[in-house]
């Protein structure tokens, strides 16, 4: 994230076309939805500390060599090396989180999203700040900031996070993911997700497209998603705790229609300044609630024995919602030529959520 704003224009210096530069600056986030789906289960087999260090240390070395690259291949080889980094990591988290909220779930993922969110405000913000000195610098500092999570790592975790369960997880692993999807509650929670980072995608690509037209300036471009950063932090960690307090279902539900109200609004109103930040806001808080939410749902049916792989291949798939959305909102505006049409699509992972609401007990899970 810290690299994130300098990407794009350090790729077309080192010598990317038009059409490479997208490439590159989606190619950490494909790598981590094509490998998450099968990594997870490296956080079943092997020692949930080491695995950490392992991929925060190559995400810092990926992070520092940027620095010196020539050439945009170079460039793009080390994003795909950044992504591996995810994918080995992301599965643990998961794992972790999962296992020490056994019992209050919502209350760790509202932790761990919330301090996700933190790294959307903080992450960005330093970016900019150090690309004042190069477009180099923000990597260096990315890189150096990994270090520290390395040590960290090291000097506080335990050894091994204890998992419920006495066996040990099944060694065929397409049997496992098999194991996993056949329980059709699943598909419930991956819309669910799915209409969060879905829309998000689109949002966040189309208001940034708006408001260049609108005039914006990129300092008020930058307030816009940081408010949103912001929302999404504190609703995260608000929702994880009343969601352990039996509120779960109402919350789901309140999260579809805040995120179908929200792309509504932004379709019919979003044409100024003000419209555009609360309802990008509002948006934001529908998407923390039905993000963790999904996650809470679906770490309190999968088993123990193979949490990793589960959490992992649950990730990669409602991850690949946010590739899908901008490839289907570009093409919407290529047609019509209006962002109305965009934001509508928006709505509809949440309509569907809500329509098979009405016909699966899926979230009457405790």
């Amino acid at each position: 994230l810290v690299g994130a704003p300098v990407l794009p224009e350090l790729s077309k210096e080192l010598g990317a076309s038009d059409t490479q530069v997208p490439i590159i600056v989606s190619s950490a986030l494909a790598t981590v939805v094509v490998l998450q789906f099968f990594s997870g289960t490296l956080a079943d087999r092997f020692n949930p500390k080491r695995l950490l260090l392992v991929g925060a240390l190559l995400g810092s070395v990926s992070s520092l060599l940027c620095v010196v690259a020539t050439d945009w291949s170079q460039l793009l080889a080390l994003r795909i090396i950044g992504g591996v980094a995810d994918a080995i990591s992301m599965p643990v988290l998961l794992l972790i989180t999962a296992t020490l909220g056994k019992d209050k779930p919502g209350k760790f993922f509202g932790i761990l999203r919330s301090s996700q969110g933190l790294s959307f405000i903080a992450g960005p913000a330093l970016g900019a700040a150090f690309s004042l000195i190069s477009l180099r610098s923000p990597f260096l500092i990315d890189g150096i900031l990994s270090l520290v999570a390395v040590v960290a790592i090291a000097l506080l975790m335990r050894d091994e996070v204890k998992k419920e369960g006495e066996h040990a997880p099944n060694p065929n692993l397409l049997k496992t993911l098999k194991t996993i999807f056949i329980d059709k509650r699943i598909y419930a929670y991956i819309l669910l997700g799915m209409s969060a980072l879905f829309g998000f995608s689109i949002v966040y690509t189309f208001v940034a497209s708006k408001s260049k037209i609108l005039g914006f300036t990129p300092w008020q471009l930058g307030l816009i998603i940081t408010a949103g950063a912001l929302v999404f932090t504190i609703v995260s960690f608000f929702t994880g705790i009343l969601s352990d307090r039996g509120y779960r279902k109402h919350m789901v539900i309140t999260s579809q229609i805040i995120i179908i109200t929200s792309g509504i609004g932004l379709a019919l109103w979003g044409n100024s300044y003000t419209s555009i930040i609360l309802i990008y806001s509002l948006f934001c808080a529908g998407e923390a609630m039905a993000f963790l939410l999904s996650f809470v749902y679906g770490a309190k049916i999968f088993e123990s024995r193979h949490m990793g792989t589960a959490m992992g291949a649950f990730d990669s798939v409602i991850d690949l919602s946010l590739m899908i959305g901008p490839i289907i909102g570009i093409s919407v505006y290529a047609a019509t030529q209006q962002f109305a049409p965009v934001f509508y699509i928006v709505c509809i992972p949440a309509v569907l959520g809500l329509v098979g609401m009405t016909f699966h007990r899926a979230f009457d899970v405790k």
